[in-house]
């Protein structure tokens, strides 16, 4: 399969080139080349010009399976977008495709490594806590940066006019989480977080939403690669709750529902956000059976109000020969939308690609959409803006035989 070479071939040299950086010997990409080029309808247009798009994400570390789904999504948008012309050039979009392995000390490395590169904008990272690392090096820098599964309010909590996103905040899915809770008839929850910025900032939602309608509550917390948490268990045990909520990744999340198990906590309601939404949680849990009945909500439409998301799944399924993974339509659209920003600033000085992406409305798979440019309620200035973004309307689900189906 073509794509899954290009993958391996990107893996290599995703290596190479972080290696390069770090010992500062890295030389430029190949200089863009000028030729005669033809439009994707073959009228001769003239110079033909490559442009660089960065795609920071976590290929390895504890959220691959996430990362993986990024990428994917961009590669297909590639293939859509990634030819265009402007100004009588045809430009070709080369993506430089670094990995940050959701870490932010890395993250900030992988950040300056596209300044250097001569990014015209970046898609990514994938996780809050790795683009708050690189928000500042972007903003300075002044790169536009579009990410299409950092749901954390922490991203663009100071206003930065370079940061944005086509999934939505926090502050939607969190109290979505809460409400959930409620209507499966819990009064006494625990929310569980990782001390990271995305799940610290959902818990902060989600209990706050709970507190406010009278519902006890009981927060825990653990570090992101955690195996043993007898601690958590025991408090959870003591406190003795109707359902947790564990707001960080499906790494933890799994082992945290195996062990609640063990412990005679099978009957406790066991929820989480998009950050446990991976098809690899049933084994992290020990299996379908101790997996089946959690549940999950997204940061996202339910695909079925996606006017688009029939038509690219079946594409993501031809070229990657799995079902879509988490987030990739946003960041097939975050990746359109850079494009049509570029293509409305007229221009690839960056700072004119920012302005524009202050006022670009894009019709993507996931909608038809734009990027507020100042605050408003829960609304933060570079967030999604989309006709219906309430918490009712939050995509809901539920393990089922190993695998997460839908709960609306």
């Amino acid at each position: 399969m073509v794509h899954e070479r290009t993958r391996k071939f990107l893996a290599l040299g995703l290596t190479i080139v972080l290696a390069f950086s770090v010992f500062g010997i890295a030389g430029c990409a190949a200089e863009d080349g000028e030729t005669d080029g033809e439009t994707d309808g073959g009228e001769p247009t003239g110079a033909t010009e490559t442009i660089k798009i960065g795609v920071q994400t976590a290929l390895t570390g504890p959220l691959p399976d996430y990362g993986a789904a990024a990428v994917n999504g961009v590669e297909l948008a590639l293939e859509d977008f990634g030819t265009f012309e402007m100004d009588g050039t045809t430009y070709q979009v080369e993506l430089v495709i670094l990995d940050d392995k959701a870490e932010p000390a890395e993250s900030a490395v992988v950040a300056q490594t596209m300044v250097d590169e001569g990014v015209v904008g970046v898609i990514g990272s994938l996780t809050t806590g790795a683009t708050l690392s690189a928000i500042p090096i972007y903003a300075e820098n002044r790169i536009p940066q579009i990410s299409g599964s950092v749901t954390g309010p922490a991203a663009n909590a100071e206003g930065v006019d370079t940061f944005y996103r086509t999934c939505w905040n926090d502050a939607v899915q969190g109290e979505a989480l809460a409400v959930w809770a409620m209507e499966l008839g819990a009064e006494k929850v625990v929310l569980m977080d990782d001390n990271g910025a995305y799940a610290v900032g959902l818990a902060d939602v989600a209990e706050a939403t709970l507190e406010a309608e009278g519902v006890e509550t009981l927060r825990q917390n653990c570090q992101s690669g955690d195996q043993d948490f007898s601690a958590q268990v025991a408090n959870v045990k003591e406190f003795g709750p109707d359902a947790l909520i564990f707001t960080g990744y499906h790494p933890e999340a799994g082992l945290m529902r195996k062990q609640m198990i063990e412990a005679g906590l099978g009957d406790v309601i066991f929820m989480g956000g998009d950050g446990i939404k991976s098809a690899e949680l049933a084994a992290q849990a020990g299996g379908a059976e101790n997996a089946e009945g959690i549940y999950a909500t997204f940061g996202g439409f339910p695909e079925d109000q996606q006017p688009g998301y029939a038509a690219f799944a079946a594409k993501y399924e031809e070229a990657y020969g799995e079902a879509v993974g988490p987030y990739a339509q946003n960041n097939y659209d975050a990746f359109g939308a850079l494009i049509a920003a570029i293509k409305q600033a007229g221009s690839l000085d960056t700072a004119a690609i920012i302005e524009a992406l202050q006022t670009v409305e894009y019709e993507g798979v996931t909608g038809t959409f734009s990027f507020a440019s100042a605050a408003d309620g829960p609304v933060a200035r570079g967030d999604v803006v989309v006709a219906g973004l309430t918490p009712a309307n939050v995509p809901r689900y539920i393990m089922k035989d190993g695998e997460f189906v839908s709960a609306q």
